[in-house]
């Protein structure tokens, strides 16, 4: 279990339930605001990154994400809706462990 407190949980399913391609999705919205560590591995930000819930995994993306960096808040809620992708809020929701 992590701290999730506020924002979205954006599945890996579209709105009429069918699966979405490709199935690396997460991980390539998810590194928008990534950065590499010294030993050159991708480390995802806190506020954009894979998570699980209920056994479905998908991208976080915290509400303070909009204020801190609203080009990639805008990006990942952006791409969410223009692939009708479901969306949680984070409010609705509890159990959501990290991906990575």
């Amino acid at each position: 279990m992590s701290s999730f407190e506020a924002g979205y949980f954006i599945l890996g399913l579209t709105n009429n339930g069918q699966k979405f391609r490709p199935s690396d999705w997460i991980e390539r919205v998810a590194t928008v605001c990534g950065c590499f560590d010294e030993r050159r591995r991708l480390q995802y930000n806190p506020m954009l990154k894979p998570a699980f819930y209920d056994g479905n995994k998908g991208l976080f993306v915290d509400i303070r994400l909009e204020t801190l960096n609203p080009n990639a808040y805008n990006y990942a809620i952006s791409f969410s809706l223009s692939n009708n992708l479901q969306m949680l809020n984070i409010g609705q929701i509890e159990n959501i462990s990290n991906a990575a």
